[in-house]
């Protein structure tokens, strides 16, 4: 791109949804022309909304990118505050125990089911009314499509479950690496940063929200990586 914008692909329009883009034009400031960057949000091009376009405001790319950043040094500072943010994330995530035996409670039903139609089967055989057989069958088939339902649910829960482990030393590293590299980071740095953190920006005129994730995994991947890099000549 002509111009750099540290947030290009992590800023979005609370209003419309709509993504913002750098922008740059001439402005007058202080009696003098200057070129000046900004974010303006999508919603404004007539070819992105020809019929609504979007009421919000652009903002001078320095401003936000330096308000952005010194919010996310700030927040990474607190080591203490995203370690115990994270175990307590793990904590409610971690019920693999009650998931699990749920989900025997659920495969057990769906045994009882099996055995109560092939109940039925031999009641048709016996020349039991077709209609009584017909409807108790229907009633054992919805019953079924509920139990296969929440089985498929409580495995998807069982594994999230599972896979909410923190290496609670290993995030305590990165955790401590990001901090020592945030001050002297260049703007590729900091780019990598933001998409590693999964940062998104979202915009409604004066307010700004600033969401992101620190995945468990980092810590690991990141001792990984520092590893490699010692190798490296």
């Amino acid at each position: 791109m002509k111009y750099k914008y540290l947030l290009r692909g992590h800023v979005f329009c609370k209003r419309c949804g709509r993504p913002y883009r750098g922008w740059a034009s001439g402005e007058r400031i202080a009696g003098k022309r200057k070129l000046v960057t900004r974010y303006r949000c999508a919603g404004k091009s007539k070819l992105e909304a020809p019929f609504n376009k979007c009421d919000s405001k652009s903002w001078r790319a320095d401003k936000l990118e330096a308000r952005v950043w010194d919010k996310l040094a700030e927040y990474l500072s607190g080591r203490d505050l995203i370690i115990a943010e994270l175990k307590k994330e793990k904590q409610s995530a971690d019920q693999t125990g009650a998931l699990e035996t749920e989900l025997k409670q659920v495969e057990r039903q769906l045994k009882t089911v099996d055995r109560e139609q092939h109940q039925l089967l031999q009641w048709a055989l016996k020349g039991f009314p077709e209609s009584q057989v017909e409807m108790e069958n229907r009633k054992y088939n919805k019953f079924r499509e509920t139990l296969t339902a929440r089985r498929a649910e409580l495995e998807t829960q069982i594994k999230a479950s599972q896979n909410a482990v923190i290496n609670v030393p290993n995030l305590e590293r990165f955790v401590e690496d990001i901090q020592q590299r945030f001050p002297v980071l260049d703007f590729e740095g900091k780019r990598l940063a933001l998409d590693m953190l999964g940062i998104k920006v979202w915009l409604d005129n004066d307010t700004v929200d600033i969401t992101g994730t620190i995945d468990p995994e980092m810590g690991a991947v990141a001792t990984r990586q520092s590893r490699l890099a010692h190798r490296l000549p």
